[in-house]
């Protein structure tokens, strides 16, 4: 039901007590943008977030390859920024806690060589670092 920011927003103007899973990854890929120009929506589900997926996506896709790689460097770190901003307005609001489900999945989620649908890149190895980040 909140697979995009305007739909997002739309229930949060209007349920304003309601709670977010954030999945922002999805966004990302439905907007086909990094979300520069959704900047007071996201603020907005920032403010409402309870649990995060940390799924890395992009403009093409709801999950990078491997979040590890040069090439998605400005992905991981704007991601990261809103993870930590909801952080930072959890700790400010008294809540002792945050809970984040890492959340790369496999195949066909996690790229896949053509032929052989061998993955791209070891799943458990990348969830272990977005343990970690």
């Amino acid at each position: 039901m909140c697979y995009s920011a305007p739909v997002t927003k739309m229930f949060l103007d209007r349920y304003t007590k309601m709670k977010l899973t954030l999945d922002i990854s999805h966004w990302t890929n439905v907007h086909e943008s990094m979300l520069d120009n959704q900047k007071e929506t996201i603020d907005q589900a920032l403010n409402h977030t309870q649990h995060i997926h940390a799924r890395v996506g992009h403009e093409e896709g709801p999950q990078v390859n491997d979040p590890r790689a040069p090439e998605w460097t400005e992905h991981v770190e704007k991601h990261l920024l809103w993870w930590d901003k909801v952080v930072a307005r959890r700790e400010k609001s008294g809540y002792k806690h945050i809970s984040f489900t890492t959340e790369f999945g496999p195949p066909n989620y996690l790229q896949a060589l053509p032929y052989t649908r061998q993955a791209v890149a070891n799943q458990w190895d990348i969830n272990i670092h977005m343990k970690t980040c």
